[in-house]
């Protein structure tokens, strides 16, 4: 993508979607149907989503490179897909909770957390702190998907990817441990 393209998104256009969808929509409609086995009405809507979200924050965006608006674009359509899965497991949980009358038990008080919340909020406290290339290394190395397919949207050496994702999962793995330790003290 060059700079006129960059600049033609921006301006949030007709052709602006056109050309959004020429550059981008087909990678990521394969990608949702593909990995995550939405449907094609679901990863249509989720790539126009997508596009909203990117014109809508385009002014706070400095246009570098193609490689860089390209992960951007990525970061982006994954977090519309794991936002979409994150509210369908809402609602089977709700339908569920309805079925089964669950509607009268408390909420635990912090003190008795379940380790494994203290776990996942280490976690995210952790992914929070990565670089946005970093978190897409671990999300996308997640879904299984091969390092050469990795590259395409991280401006790095596919051969480099490998050493990122081990150091990364170590230096999560251990901050994790440290977290939930002090927080047991």
């Amino acid at each position: 993508m060059s700079k006129e393209t960059y600049i033609i998104i921006k301006k949030q256009s007709k052709k602006g979607l056109e050309v959004f969808y020429t550059r981008y929509g087909k990678k990521l409609y394969a990608y949702a149907v593909q990995n995550w086995k939405t449907d094609e009405d679901t990863a249509w809507d989720l790539i126009y989503k997508t596009y909203n979200r990117i014109s809508e924050k385009i002014d706070s965006y400095n246009f570098e490179n193609e490689e860089k608006f390209g992960s951007l674009v990525m970061l982006s359509f994954l977090n519309n897909l794991r936002n979409h899965y994150r509210d369908i497991q809402k609602q089977i949980q709700i339908v569920s909770e309805d079925h089964i009358n669950l509607n009268n038990i408390s909420e635990e008080n912090e003190e008795n957390e379940n380790p494994d919340s203290i776990h996942m909020k280490s976690l995210k406290e952790e992914l929070e702190k990565l670089e946005d290339w970093e978190r897409m290394l671990l999300l996308l190395k997640a879904q299984q998907m091969p390092y050469s397919e990795i590259a395409k949207y991280i401006d790095k050496p596919e051969n480099q990817l490998k050493v990122y994702y081990a150091r990364l999962k170590k230096k999560i793995a251990e901050k994790i441990t440290k977290n939930t330790e002090v927080n047991h003290e």
